[in-house]
């Protein structure tokens, strides 16, 4: 029988064993405990194509939250599992459609709380964070901006007019229709 004859580049990997393969500490899988800050079961596990597809789909189903990546910067564990789990698929560690027994129990989720000028989204794999970030509220317009969109709502605003002093709050009357409208 015929050996394989030597490709250029297997050189170091003919001088590692012969074998054709990495060494084995290039095949080692990236775990949840390699990436995030998580104990336990799953620290252990490696990063599976549907835990990350899992995550993604959360991350997407909060409206309006852009994520971090996806707009310039940032960190986004979504986007993170999506590509530790394309490596852990090409070294063999997770088959394709496989997940995480702790995703498969306990599942992920993307949860978001209201502060003072935005949100905190919060990401979660089996009940651990596993990403957290601020998203700021859009701006108000500012009085300029205002003025220069409804031109025509300054005559009918504190300028005067029957029962209107000038002593009024700035807006103060865009502020009761807007409240009248919700």
């Amino acid at each position: 029988m015929a050996q394989p004859q030597p490709r250029r580049g297997d050189e170091g990997l003919q001088a590692q064993g012969g074998n054709g393969k990495a060494p084995a500490a290039q095949q080692d899988p990236i775990k949840y405990g390699d990436a995030f800050p998580v104990k336990g079961e799953l620290a252990g596990q490696p990063i599976a194509p549907r835990d990350a597809a899992a995550m993604r789909s959360a991350e997407d189903s909060v409206p309006g939250v852009q994520v971090p990546q996806e707009s310039g910067g940032g960190f986004s564990a979504g986007a993170f599992m999506e590509s530790a789990a394309a490596y852990n698929q090409a070294v063999g560690a997770v088959g394709p459609g496989q997940a995480s027994a702790a995703v498969a129990k306990h599942g992920v989720n993307v949860t978001q709380d209201a502060v003072p000028g935005g949100r905190i989204v919060t990401e979660f794999v089996a009940g651990q964070v596993v990403g957290q970030y601020a998203v700021a509220e859009a701006a108000p317009p500012s009085p300029q901006q205002q003025e220069q969109d409804g031109a025509g709502h300054k005559a009918a605003g504190n300028e005067g007019g029957a029962g209107h002093g000038d002593g009024g709050a700035p807006g103060g009357r865009a502020g009761a229709t807007a409240a009248r409208r919700d």
